[in-house]
């Protein structure tokens, strides 16, 4: 019997809204690390979560097709982003929560998901 599996649009709102749950504190870098085993351990299961993100992502930002989805995410935001990995856990408050409304916007974008009806709408940070 095969499990059921979990809607895309229960588990974004789920990640988003209830870091907790996850044992997550809702910053950037602790939702790509999560968002990037989730993905690993998705496509074992044969369940293609990101399957083709980090080709969509680099035709959404119309280059970087040799860089991560994460800093692609950040590209989105602050095109001259040039930072490393290390430098994902700088960011301020303010930015730390713009990136993480931009990542779930995308991946809502990428799996054709409308991000008003995941809550994200009236969740705009600064």
């Amino acid at each position: 019997m095969m499990p059921e599996r979990l809607p895309v649009e229960l588990l974004l709102k789920n990640l988003k809204f209830r870091p907790s749950m996850l044992f997550l504190d809702g910053s950037f870098v602790q939702y790509v690390a999560f968002i990037s085993g989730f993905s690993v351990s998705s496509q074992a299961a044969e369940v293609a979560f990101l399957d083709g993100f980090d080709e969509w992502m680099a035709a959404h930002a119309g280059s970087g097709y040799n860089v991560t989805w994460p800093t692609l995410v950040l590209r989105s935001i602050w095109p001259d982003w040039n930072g490393s990995e290390s430098d994902w856990s700088k960011l301020d408050s303010s930015s730390d929560q713009h990136a993480v409304q931009m990542l779930f916007e995308l991946i809502a974008n990428f799996k054709g998901i409308d991000p008003g009806a995941l809550g994200l709408a009236n969740d705009k940070a600064s």
